[in-house]
């Protein structure tokens, strides 16, 4: 039996997210992108199925408003291994998602798109993927093994209903 939302058209949702990321999260990606044309959704980014032809700031924003929703996933990027923050030395390494995600981020919740928050295990919580940053909720997930495309389904159907909503 068919969901009532399987019968209306692919919702555009523009997918934050970098366009380079080790072989093991590509490669979970491949089951990732058929269950969000499962569950109703047609991702959008620019790099993978988006060619930008404005600067990427203002084609972020054209993208977006075309868009009825938002996904952004906090993948390890950055690795910082020494130096000082707030004039504090780094005792540990940590990892940070690209900058990109923290502007996407930013404009989706100012255009008061419906904007799923994921953040990778492992990622500090900085800026906007900082718990209470923003009016959204961030959840956590990890791109070891295929369990984290399967745990996503009840968050992209929340998000289908702030959609629908």
């Amino acid at each position: 039996m068919q969901s009532e939302w399987q019968h209306m058209p692919l919702i555009d949702v523009f997918l934050s997210r970098p366009n380079w990321v080790p072989d093991h999260v590509e490669k979970q990606f491949a089951s990732f992108y058929p269950l969000l044309e499962e569950q109703g959704f047609r991702p959008r980014t620019i790099g993978k199925d988006v060619v930008p032809i404005a600067t990427p700031f203002q084609h972020v924003v054209n993208l977006m408003n075309k868009c009825q929703c938002t996904i952004v996933l906090g993948l390890p990027q950055i690795r910082v291994e020494s130096g000082t923050m707030k004039s504090e030395k780094i005792e540990k390494s940590f990892s940070l998602p690209t900058e990109w995600n923290q502007i996407e981020a930013a404009i989706s919740i100012m255009l008061n798109k419906p904007t799923l928050m994921m953040l990778h295990k492992g990622v500090a919580a900085r800026g906007l993927f900082d718990r209470g940053a923003a009016n959204v909720f961030v959840h956590e997930f990890h791109t070891l093994g295929p369990k984290w495309v399967k745990d996503i389904e009840p968050k992209l159907a929340a998000l289908r209903e702030l959609v629908h909503a």
